[in-house]
């Protein structure tokens, strides 16, 4: 045709350049998300107010936490990433009976608080092994002892990292513990454009006081490792929805598992597993099926999960199923946990995490 112009015979570019032109165009899987991406970021609707409400969240990509501790009501959490034009917008909701931050304004993460990690930078350095401009190592928490008083410090040494323009948070108590809300404005990060499908990284790390100093902390992509570099961080894309389609790469972020055999039983010895179920999921998730396997991948068991409401508040659910130790002999068997949808077609898969998450090694 003629008058148009295309990348055909007719045009031949040189080598290097053509090149040059197809690294810079976006890189997808069949997902729709760019390889590497563990979760992602939904767009916020208009409007957004800090003020610790979570009803403008329902649509937001959600991350569980502690499902699987034995203090369900004083550990489990559930953390909420969404991103417009002009911010960048974290939340969680937290089961705590004792809500405290007695720490002074320069070290909020002795208490109950976030501390969050962040990496917006373009170049080789991004997710690099080192701090520096584009990236920052921040916290935020909705208390002053135990009452509602939303603070935000950054990390000493590197007070210089952001301006701080805009930064929000919003906080309230809840019958069972806390919601907190946190934007944090792309006008601190004068290098990065936010734009759907862009890809940046983070981490979050909720800190648990019960009321004294800080006594826990869990990690929802990483480990302590991302206290020092942020390599340890996840790569987020920014979406405009959460798709079925993204269930593959991010499942394991969506519903994490764990399994183990419980100290006392009233039976021959069985083994328990856990799948924490994504608040803002329920509708999208049929079933879940535990499969054990051996370890050259031959089945040995399959067992679906019952779904439990833990807490008075319904968005806290897991999937649980037991099965005979005999099946599952330790260091001679593998864990899959499988999401299927509501039409029975599969979403997603996840294995146990096997990574340090707390203050102490071990998992």
């Amino acid at each position: 045709m003629r008058g148009r112009v295309g990348l055909n015979r007719r045009m031949k570019l040189p080598k290097l350049l053509l090149a040059g032109l197809l690294a810079t165009l976006p890189v997808f899987g069949a997902s729709g998300l760019k390889p590497g991406v563990r979760g992602v970021a939904t767009h916020a609707p208009e409007g957004m107010k800090i003020d610790g409400d979570l009803s403008e969240w329902k649509d937001a990509f959600s991350a569980p936490g502690e499902y699987f501790n034995p203090d369900l009501k004083n550990r489990a959490c559930q953390f909420f990433y969404m991103w417009d034009d002009e911010a960048f917008y974290a939340a969680y909701r937290a089961l705590d009976e004792h809500p405290a931050n007695n720490a002074d304004e320069a070290h909020l993460w002795e208490g109950d608080a976030v501390e969050w990690y962040f990496d917006t930078r373009r170049g080789d350095d991004f997710r690099g092994k080192d701090w520096g401009k584009g990236a920052v190592h921040c916290y935020w928490t909705g208390l002053k002892g135990t009452n509602v008083n939303p603070r935000f410090c950054l990390r000493p040494g590197y007070l210089d990292a952001i301006p701080k323009i805009g930064v929000e948070v919003g906080a309230k108590r809840t019958a069972e513990g806390m919601t907190v809300e946190f934007k944090l404005p792309w006008a601190n990060f004068p290098e990065f454009k936010a734009a759907k499908d862009a890809v940046i990284a983070l981490d979050s790390e909720l800190c648990y006081s019960d009321g004294k100093g800080r006594v826990f902390r869990t990690f929802i992509y990483g480990s302590p490792l991302s206290v020092q570099q942020p390599a340890s961080q996840a790569q987020i894309q920014l979406v405009e929805r959460f798709e079925k389609s993204y269930w593959e790469q991010c499942a394991p972020i969506l519903c994490p598992i764990r399994c183990d055999t419980p100290w006392t039983q009233k039976t021959r010895a069985m083994v328990t597993g856990y799948m924490a179920l994504p608040p803002n999921q329920f509708e999208a998730i049929g079933k879940v099926v535990f499969r054990i396997e051996d370890l050259q991948g031959k089945t040995l068991g399959e067992y679906p999960g019952e779904i439990e409401k833990f807490a008075q508040d319904k968005s806290f659910q897991r999937a649980s199923a037991i099965w005979p130790a005999d099946v599952a002999t330790p260091g001679a068997h593998q864990l899959l946990g499988i999401i299927y949808g509501r039409d029975g077609q599969e979403l997603g898969r996840v294995a146990p995490r096997l990574v340090s998450m707390h203050m102490n090694p071990g998992y």
